[in-house]
């Protein structure tokens, strides 16, 4: 068995981290609407969330410290443990490590540092960070397990959708986080609708029981 895990809003408060560090700047004189302007700017650009390049899109529009916001969201980057979901400790409580992969799309360092930073490596028999279709580095793992159960969880529609149409065969799981960015997009192709991981592991001890 192998169970393939995404990141973000999966089992990575992404929401309550953008909004700790739109507080940043908004100390700085921005409000919550410029900040996710340029967050979502940001996004077209590096294809990625990347606090250096909002900093200088912010910058651009009205002067400010950005030494001091740098330290600020480094502070925050540096101890992210707080923002993982509750739910992902019980979850790794049922399975062994060697089963569990994460599979995270980044195009930045970013990335990186959140996932080291979360204290949740330690429970990963392999961690990927890929800027290319997950269906790229999910196929492999199929094809050198293709005699155990696989799944496949992530909160966004288009990825959980693009798996299952190119990898038939892999178990998938859309989670529905309450704040998750796409939380109102339904899967068509999904196996499994799902509001936390709690439901995942009860429906893979069923399966592979």
């Amino acid at each position: 068995m192998k169970i393939i895990l995404d990141f973000d809003d999966t089992i990575f408060n992404t929401h309550r981290l953008m909004h700790s560090i739109s507080a940043i700047f908004k100390k700085a004189g921005f409000t919550e609407e410029e900040f996710f302007g340029a967050y979502q700017e940001c996004k077209k650009i590096v294809g990625d969330f990347d606090p250096k390049t909002i900093i200088e899109l912010l910058n651009k529009a009205k002067p400010f410290d950005k030494t001091k916001a740098e330290k600020e969201i480094d502070l925050i980057l540096g101890d992210l443990e707080d923002f993982i979901y509750p739910d992902f400790f019980d979850f790794v409580k049922d399975f062994q490590k060697k089963d569990l992969i994460l599979l995270s799309f980044a195009t930045t360092d970013t990335q990186k540092i959140k996932i080291d930073n979360s204290g949740i490596t330690e429970f990963f028999g392999n961690i990927i960070i890929t800027s290319r279709d997950k269906a790229e580095d999910v196929k492999p793992i199929l094809e050198k397990y293709k005699s155990e159960k696989c799944f496949f969880i992530d909160d966004k529609t288009m990825q959980v959708d693009n798996i299952k149409n190119k990898l038939p065969e892999i178990i998938t799981m859309k989670i529905k986080r309450p704040q998750g960015i796409d939380i109102t997009t339904e899967s068509r192709l999904t196996d499994y609708t799902i509001e936390s991981l709690d439901e995942a592991k009860n429906i893979i001890n069923k399966l592979i029981k």
